[in-house]
């Protein structure tokens, strides 16, 4: 019985100890780690403007790529959180690989969902 009691003391007596030696933080440590944490997740309206820089950029990507042979003026950019979304259609379908490729090569961009096709040539009508 006295065993269990002075078991009970001597956890006692660590706990208070490690209370003892414990000590708050200064404020402006916890400051610091809120201004950090709240500048690590941008606000609706910077997410928003962050997406659609990222897709000018893409844009202006497939202007620059005109002269490896891309037509991308039925192509939409999407951007959403680095990942580039792109519908529309392109005349050949070599170009899909390379308007993904393209994008892909933009900083910024960690993902690309190529939804485009290659679109038909309605120039010969008459015959189906």
């Amino acid at each position: 019985m006295n065993a269990k009691k002075i078991l009970k003391l001597a956890g006692a007596t660590a706990v208070v100890f490690g209370c003892l030696n414990a000590h708050a933080q200064p404020q402006q440590a916890s400051n610091a780690a809120a201004q950090a944490v709240a500048g690590s997740s941008p606000t609706p309206a910077e997410a928003k403007a962050a997406n659609r820089q990222l897709a000018r950029n893409v844009r202006r990507a497939f202007r620059g790529a005109k002269n490896q042979g891309l037509r991308a003026s039925n192509v939409t950019v999407r951007a959403n959180n680095g990942v580039v979304t792109l519908t529309g259609s392109v005349p050949v379908a070599d170009q899909i690989d390379l308007a993904t490729n393209v994008a892909k090569g933009v900083p910024g961009v960690t993902s690309v969902n190529n939804r485009v096709a290659v679109r038909k040539d309605f120039s010969q009508r008459g015959g189906n």
